[in-house]
């Protein structure tokens, strides 16, 4: 089916080609395949082979009397009064003024925070609003003057040119 003799080499799609010729056998007699392999569970794997517990010891108490000996003396303070002393009326007095008196001078030092916040915010607000109406105010007399100027510069100049004719 080639047409020259330089195609000879290259296979067309209606020849067959067949496989090429092999000194070695198809199968050796002793290969093993995967279904001639038993099956086998899988390795499970040693959870512990780097784990060695310490050996544990038995409770060795670290002192033991014996029975003839003296019994040791434990040091004993004295007992602490069951009560605390009364205070009298003027230290109750005196405590509440002092505890009254850090309270007030607390919540006053918060009063004084949050007042001086609202006043800057509403401040800032009512010059804002302050601003922009100068700004307007300005404009509008510095357009008047203007135009006033211009006004009376072109009646001026007009007056000159009216006299320079006669």
């Amino acid at each position: 089916m080639s047409l020259s003799s330089s195609d000879n080499g290259i296979p067309l799609l209606t020849e067959v080609i067949s496989a090429p010729a092999t000194d070695v056998p198809a199968a050796a007699p002793h290969a093993l395949y995967w279904e001639d392999v038993p099956a086998q569970p899988p390795p499970q794997p040693d959870y512990h082979q780097h784990f060695q517990p310490e050996p544990v010891q038995a409770f060795q108490p670290q002192y033991q009397p014996s029975y003839d000996s003296a019994p040791l003396t434990v040091p004993v303070n004295a007992p602490m009064p069951a009560l605390a002393p009364v205070p009298s009326v003027e230290q109750i007095q005196q405590i509440r003024q002092e505890i009254q008196e850090n309270l007030m001078q607390t919540l006053l030092g918060q009063v004084d925070l949050v007042l001086h916040q609202h006043l800057q915010d509403h401040l800032a607000v009512i010059l804002d609003n302050m601003a922009d109406i100068l700004k307007t105010r300005v404009r509008a007399s510095l357009e008047q003057a203007l135009t006033d100027t211009v006004t009376q510069a072109l009646a001026e100049e007009m007056a000159k040119f009216e006299n320079s004719k006669y």
